[in-house]
């Protein structure tokens, strides 16, 4: 899948353009083909809920449990992404 990157790249969570890195959503060793950009800050903060999940992004030869592990990193990323967008729903009703 070749799909090209923007020049600059945007955090997915909060859209900014400091210390942006592309982060393996559903693990390196699992799915490394499925990359989001996150700023250092919402990459931290990914990382601290996948350990606080209990998702462990080492590899393991069991190529179901890989496939679990990656799609649970996933659902928390998906996690993240929609409290994102009930923030930015809730700031516009304030408004």
């Amino acid at each position: 899948m070749n799909v090209p990157r923007p020049k600059v790249l945007r955090c997915v969570i909060c859209g900014s353009t400091r210390k942006v890195e592309m982060n393996h959503v559903g693990g390196r060793n699992f799915v490394a083909w499925f990359t989001m950009p996150f700023c250092y800050e919402h990459h931290a903060r990914f990382h601290i809920l996948l350990q606080q999940a209990g998702v462990d992004l080492r590899y393991t030869s069991d190529p179901i449990e890989r496939a679990r592990r990656a799609l649970a990193a996933i659902k928390i990323c998906e996690w993240v992404v929609l409290e994102m967008m009930k923030e930015e729903i809730n700031r516009k009703v304030k408004r």
